[in-house]
């Protein structure tokens, strides 16, 4: 069932509460990503408000214990108002008094690509889409019920597919090991601490299984001062290193161990601990830049040592896990551990500071992407 911005405004007295005004749904060209963005919120109950982009509005779901990556629990989603797109960047305090009173986060965001006809599907009650969050990714479906909910509320499930991003709930629960905003060190609720061994666990067990972190498509950067980092013509590699075993990986989880055996000994050489390690291998031509038809054939022909794994994010390092430090942090542990490398095979992605305009002329001067 639709429901109009109307109702969206309806609940809300814009002269109290710091929440965004129902505009007019936004119109963007059919080729524009579609964002997608889930909102922790402590009002009564502490629950997780999943909302999808779709016509130039935020549909969106009330997700009481918020999503898991089991594909075992189905979790409750009850279908409420849609909400303007600018709601996607609202966090703060809903005013006593208020609709949904109560502290609000950004708890993830990104883009969602549905698999078939979105409009048909929602209609039909049974969306199935993939995400690309800062916390959530792979496959996922919302599928209505025939459960009764209050009032009008239609009751959705929201459940993870099986993929190589689902992982038991026993191993791991997202929403206790992430509970902070994305956009802030902000976090709202009080959970009840887990056990003393669990959350040792959490904080220290290193998982089997990693999906790499990806560019959210945005119209334009937002405000402040930026680094740069090459962007290379390769294949997205992670290492898992652990307990003196090092597997490599790429993005979609294929086990590529075998065909890159030097900087296998390359990375086992630097004697981290549990470790994941994020990067790019590439080629590089004559004049030092990335080749991607050298790679493939360095590739073909078996020859590893023609192959160069540039490194430039560490989301679990010592044992530790490093995903809510800052970036900046994460990048400088990495670069310690590989500051005693001998190997030209591994090497430190660098970052530049300068202003937009110099980087572009830059890369487009070196034929860069």
């Amino acid at each position: 069932m639709a429901k109009p911005l109307s109702e969206y405004t309806r609940k809300r007295d814009f002269e109290i509460t710091a929440e965004p005004a129902g505009d007019a749904p936004a119109s963007k060209s059919k080729a524009s990503a579609l964002s997608f963005v889930i909102q922790k919120h402590d009002a009564r109950n502490l629950h997780y408000d999943f909302r999808l982009e779709l016509d130039g509005v935020l549909k969106s779901w009330a997700v009481p214990k918020g999503p898991s990556l089991d594909p075992s629990q189905k979790r409750l989603a009850v279908h409420v108002e849609d909400h303007p797109l600018s709601y996607g960047n609202f966090e703060g305090n809903i005013a006593a008094g208020q609709y949904g009173a109560g502290d609000v986060i950004v708890w993830d965001r990104g883009v969602w690509q549905p698999h078939d006809d979105p409009h048909k599907a929602y209609a039909a009650g049974k969306l199935k889409f993939t995400l690309v969050g800062e916390k959530l990714s792979g496959d996922w479906a919302l599928v209505r019920t025939r459960l009764k909910g209050s009032g009008d509320k239609e009751q959705w499930l929201l459940i993870k597919e099986k993929d190589q991003q689902a992982r038991p709930a026993e191993d791991y629960d997202i929403v206790k090991a992430q509970p902070k905003s994305v956009l802030s060190d902000a976090t709202v609720g009080k959970p009840a601490p887990a056990p003393r061994a669990k959350r040792q666990k959490a904080k220290t067990a290193l998982p089997d299984q990693f999906a790499p972190q990806l560019a959210t498509l945005v119209d334009r950067a937002p405000p402040g001062d930026w680094q740069y980092e090459i962007k290379f013509d390769g294949y997205r590699m992670l290492a898992r290193i652990r307990d003196g075993d090092v597997r490599l990986f790429t993005r979609n989880g294929h086990d590529w161990t075998e065909r890159l055996p030097r900087q296998v000994k390359a990375l086992q050489a630097l004697k981290l601990k549990g470790s994941w390690l994020d990067g790019e291998v590439v080629s590089l031509n004559a004049d030092g830049l990335p080749d991607f038809q050298a790679l493939q054939n360095a590739f073909d022909i078996g020859r590893s040592l023609d192959i160069v794994y540039y490194l430039f994010d560490a989301p679990f390092l010592h044992g530790k896990d490093l995903r809510e430090a800052p970036v900046e942090q994460r990048r400088a542990a990495l670069k310690s551990a590989l500051s005693g490398s001998r190997s030209k095979l591994l090497r430190f992605s660098e970052t530049f500071a300068a202003n937009q305009r110099d980087i572009f002329e830059s890369a487009c001067d070196l034929a860069l992407e």
